[in-house]
């Protein structure tokens, strides 16, 4: 689409970039870029709130795409996740998500949902696990780590994100699967063991990597734990699954951050949880040196990128592989 002149988009009046970025959304190429959306999602005053508000209930389903497009990402997003407008849109999703038929449109209010880290939403959002639509799963599976308590994952988010792990569209597996490996450190780990061991034999191979890689370093690191326990901490002869409680943090924090900085406060932030204190005798920092050693990628990607954290895998099992030894 060509820009109008020498006026960029941001200088536009709203009407005018209601109407471009209609077209935008109308084109619905995933690959084009929409600069009219981006100069509106800039602009969050009232008007344009309430205009997108409006068009959320139009019958057209162009325009209540537009519409949800617009209020996804209106305005600039606090430390906390939420944006300006979030308090007001939060519900109106919820509202319309309760009236919302077309899959097309109910596939936006789960992103816009997401976006905004609606955690009050989380179980409308679950309900549409198993619905019939490919492209609406997709989206329950890529927004709900926004919705879920990360740390004490919520039962039937859990049950629904292990369901997806085995949905018939790959991209829509490599979803669950990341978030359930790589971002929500309370699931499971037994859960998450059986999951991955099931997902070996995926026809997808990006699935196939990460499932094997991740469910070797669930053994790697259980046991790396229970060697590294000097018997200050939990009393020998401990169980193996006695650290089972830290292991999905641990992995989490080596996917997303992987510095001995954040590995460390893993490790104390979990033994004092669990035994109210973190003993000045257990080297907590030598311990997270050893499971930092070699995690240069820290990279966060997606299913069609995966190549960074399929190596991340593999060099967090060779790192806790030479610590165990």
């Amino acid at each position: 689409m060509k820009e109008l002149g020498s006026v960029g988009p941001v200088r536009l009046p709203i009407e005018r970039l209601m109407d471009l970025a209609g077209r935008e959304v109308e084109e619905d190429d995933p690959d084009a870029p929409v600069p009219f959306l981006v100069a509106l999602h800039q602009r969050p005053v009232r008007e344009v709130f309430q205009r997108a508000a409006e068009l959320v209930k139009v019958g057209d389903v162009t325009r209540r795409v537009l519409g949800l497009r617009i209020l996804r990402e209106l305005g600039e997003r606090g430390p906390d996740g939420r944006r300006p407008s979030t308090a007001e849109t939060i519900p109106l999703l919820r509202d319309q998500l309760r009236q919302e038929t077309e899959p097309a449109v109910l596939l936006w209010i789960v992103s816009a949902l997401g976006y905004h880290f609606a955690a009050e939403a989380l179980f409308e959002v679950v309900a549409l696990a198993g619905h019939p639509d490919e492209r609406l799963r997709f989206h329950v599976a890529a927004n709900l780590t926004n919705l879920v308590d990360l740390r004490t994952v919520e039962p039937a988010a859990a049950d629904a994100l292990i369901r997806l792990c085995h949905d018939e569209d790959a991209d829509t597996r490599f979803y669950a699967l990341y978030a359930v490996t790589r971002e929500i450190a309370g699931m499971n780990v037994d859960r998450v063991s059986a999951l991955t061991a099931e997902l070996m034999s995926d026809p997808d191979d990006q699935i196939r990597t990460m499932a094997a890689a991740h469910h070797r370093a669930i053994g790697v690191v259980r046991q790396f734990m229970t060697d590294w326990n000097p018997g200050r901490v939990v009393a020998p002869g401990a169980a193996p699954g006695g650290y089972d409680y830290i292991i999905g943090p641990i992995l989490v924090g080596l996917a997303c951050e992987g510095e001995v900085p954040e590995i460390r406060e893993v490790l104390e932030q979990e033994i004092r949880r669990a035994y109210g204190t973190c003993p000045p005798a257990v080297d907590v920092t030598e311990t997270a040196q050893r499971l930092s050693r070699g995690g240069a990628t820290k990279q966060r990607c997606k299913h069609g990128n995966a190549g960074t954290l399929v190596d991340h895998h593999a060099e967090l099992l060779n790192t806790c592989s030479a610590a165990c030894e």
